[in-house]
């Protein structure tokens, strides 16, 4: 159902700061330009690939000094692909080039996830002075002084010593400021004067125009000491460090995916590209992480031999577990494979034990109007260009799987699929441990990203509140709406993720909380 990616990619750039956006001036500028220097802890959170980066920011300062705004510039490279990230006078925007085509586009605030260099600076002046940190934070010296930071829920230590630098700590990230001896100028990428303001100066207080110029910290700011810092709190919660321990059983794993995959393997295998790379290495809780490889494209999820095989591979990973009966395996699903283990369970094929544990992400529970769409497309009843994407995806003539995911009550759905439906929402509400959906098809970074954002707009959803293929009312129909939350820390996760991203392939995103799905598996149990 995914089309094809729809940057168009013009004219060539380079991967280092060039005269067209970082341009020395001649200013004797009182406030310092800086570099920002990140070090990524978590595997599992990078930009295009790329934990260790610097990114570039210039102050543009009120004549009163009463408030900053700083411009933004950093480089990223992927592959072949080359991504220059701008923000001027609060307008972002992504240079995206590749094979010598550049494209250039806005950023609105939820697709920017882009270190958020202004939050930070807002963050501060706004600075707490501690008189320790109870971590094992490594200053520069033991003259340091030491200050309390909260980024958009983030909390970093702040260590402050002399004029030339400034260091961040945290626990997914540590942040080295330096400053540079020579302001400079970051130039906007586009003049397009509609694209939206993402972000307003921030306030400066004297502490933080001491931090962010260097000059000596001002009479009396160290007053009102905290006396201790963590920036895990306290010592039994170790779900904000950057790796969480199993906090129940240890058992096997097995990931059921959805629609799409061609070629079934009779047997479980190590790993499969659609889980991504970096889901295995994040699962304390797995004694072993093993993937089923079915046929979703000629099956539907209800067809009869799928079930079986879904409740087969089930069945084996785990020693305990009897001919019917799931004992002691975490099974986890994606999108049409919620809808295959449901459906089995409601057949008799399999259930599950009290001792398993049932995850689920992105489950069409009512279908996906774009299972609708390609078959409206495929009839050539809409314009040109979604015609081409369905193409790509060799939606033409649709299969039989996409058709099995229908939108319930729709044009394309049957009284028989309806009833469907229906059966195995009781299942998935009635087992269901975990829940990820998504109301926003904003996503984290990847190749993949601009594709949902075209889906999103282009697919005729009931809701705009969807993942690109999948609507949150959907994954989430019959379940508890109280109990989802917007941070990886809720069992139920109401997340801004794509439809990709809660098959865990692009780890999780820099810094919002609500698109960091392997470190919601991560911290689950």
């Amino acid at each position: 159902m995914l089309p094809t990616l729809l940057y168009v990619y013009v004219a060539l750039t380079t991967l280092f700061l060039t005269q067209q956006h970082v341009i020395a001036t001649q200013n004797e500028a009182k406030w310092p330009s800086l570099l920002f220097r990140f070090k990524v802890k978590r595997t599992s959170m990078d930009i295009y690939g790329q934990r260790d980066f610097i990114v570039y920011a210039n102050p543009n300062v009120m004549m009163d000094e009463s408030s900053v705004l700083y411009d933004v510039f950093a480089t990223f490279k992927e592959g072949s692909a080359v991504y220059n990230y701008t923000r001027v006078n609060g307008v972002a925007y992504l240079q995206t080039t590749e094979e010598n085509l550049v494209s250039t586009r806005c950023l609105e605030s939820e697709m920017d996830d882009f270190p958020p260099i202004n939050a930070m600076i807002s963050a501060i002046n706004d600075a707490k002075p501690v008189a320790s940190v109870r971590d094992s934070i490594k200053c520069d010296s033991d003259s340091d002084s030491l200050y309390k930071v909260s980024v958009d829920e983030s909390d970093f230590t702040l260590c402050v010593s002399g004029n030339s630098s400034f260091q961040l700590f945290g626990s997914d990230m540590d942040i080295i400021v330096d400053f540079l001896q020579d302001p400079v100028k970051i130039v906007s990428p586009n003049k397009d004067k509609s694209c939206e303001v993402g972000v307003s100066p921030s306030s400066v207080t004297a502490t933080g125009k001491s931090i962010l110029t260097g000059a000596p910290l001002p009479a009396g700011a160290v007053r009102g000491l905290e006396e201790e810092f963590s920036l895990f709190g306290s010592d039994d919660d170790s779900d904000d460090d950057d790796s969480c321990s199993c906090k129940s059983t240890p058992r096997p794993c097995i990931f059921i995916h959805g629609l799409g995959v061609k070629n079934e393997v009779p047997n479980l295998e190590e790993s499969l590209p659609y889980w991504g790379d970096k889901i295995a290495s994040h699962a304390p809780c797995c004694t072993s992480v093993q993937f089923a490889h079915l046929n979703t494209v000629n099956y539907t999820w209800l067809n009869t031999t799928q079930q079986n095989q879904v409740c087969d591979h089930a069945l084996e990973v785990s020693n305990t577990s009897t001919k019917l009966v799931i004992k002691d395996t975490i099974v986890v699903t994606h999108s049409m494979g919620s809808l295959m283990l449901a459906g089995a369970m409601a057949r008799g094929r399999c259930k599950l034990d009290s001792s398993s544990t049932w995850i689920s992400t992105a489950a069409p529970m009512i279908g996906s109007m774009a299972a609708d769409y390609a078959q409206e497309v495929c009839a050539g009843d809409t314009n040109f260009i979604a015609e081409k994407l369905a193409e790509f995806k060799d939606q033409c003539p649709v299969n039989k799987a996409t058709k099995s995911l229908a939108y319930s009550g729709g044009d394309y759905s049957t009284s028989k699929l309806n009833a469907a439906y229906k059966v195995v929402q009781k299942i998935y509400r009635a087992n269901v441990f975990a829940v990820m959906c998504s109301e926003s098809f904003s996503g984290i970074l990847s190749s993949y990203q601009a594709s949902f954002w075209v889906l999103g707009e282009m697919i005729p959803h009931k809701s705009k509140k969807n993942d690109g293929t999948v609507e949150y009312h959907s994954c989430s129909m019959g379940l508890d709406q109280s109990k989802f939350g917007e941070t990886y820390k809720s069992r139920f996760y109401r997340t801004k993720l794509n439809h990709y991203d809660m098959q865990f392939r692009a780890g999780d995103a820099f810094w919002n909380k609500a698109k960091m799905p392997v470190k919601w598996f991560e911290c689950l149990l």
